[in-house]
């Protein structure tokens, strides 16, 4: 077992475009600043490795893989209890236009909340640079989960966390899956800022 009480993750998840509002090639100016992961090779993970017993897993995912989220909390031995939902004052997207963005709550062992319980479940906050998450979704997870804590494909360091992520010096290894990210190249994105 690790020792992390909590873990925040946010993967690359492999982005698509799709339906008639498609760019050709030579049209698609936005690339992702980052590689991207297959669902199976976010799942193989070794999450529930860095994990204590009693462990509160936080797990960004997009829209397009909500569905997908809840199977990845599985794999990595967590139990799903409740959303969070990030509201943004505007969007993008092929058939809805995307103001929100889940932040799915987990846990594994027993959910203790020895922190700040009846928590709202919305964050409204302006989004950032592609993939950039709102201060407030630290600030809450701060305020519910207990230390140490770990972010997992952080983009950068935040005082009171140990980090992991190609854009970061980390604090843990996950070697197999940090060659694989440091060689991929990106891939085009999606149409809904993440």
């Amino acid at each position: 077992m690790g020792d992390y009480l909590t873990i925040l993750a946010d993967p690359p998840w492999k982005q698509t475009m799709s339906g008639k509002y498609r760019l050709p090639k030579h049209k698609r100016a936005e690339r992702l600043p980052y590689p991207t992961m297959t669902l199976d090779a976010i799942k193989a993970l070794p999450v529930g490795d860095l994990a204590a017993a009693e462990c509160h897993l936080w797990l960004w995912t997009t829209n397009e893989y909500l569905e997908a989220g809840f199977s990845v909390m599985r794999a990595w031995g967590f139990s799903y209890l409740a959303p969070i939902h990030w509201l943004k004052p505007s969007g993008c997207g092929n058939y809805f236009i995307h103001l929100t963005q889940t932040l799915l709550f987990g846990y594994r062992g027993k959910c203790r909340f020895s922190r700040a319980r009846y928590v709202r479940n919305v964050i409204t906050a302006n989004a950032r640079r592609h993939s950039e998450k709102p201060p407030e979704s630290y600030e809450l997870i701060e305020r519910v989960s207990a230390a140490p804590r770990l972010e997992l494909f952080a983009r950068r360091r935040r005082d009171g966390w140990h980090t992991w992520g190609n854009e970061v010096s980390c604090d843990v290894s996950l070697a197999p899956v940090e060659t694989a990210l440091n060689s991929a190249p990106p891939v085009a994105a999606h149409s809904s800022v993440g």
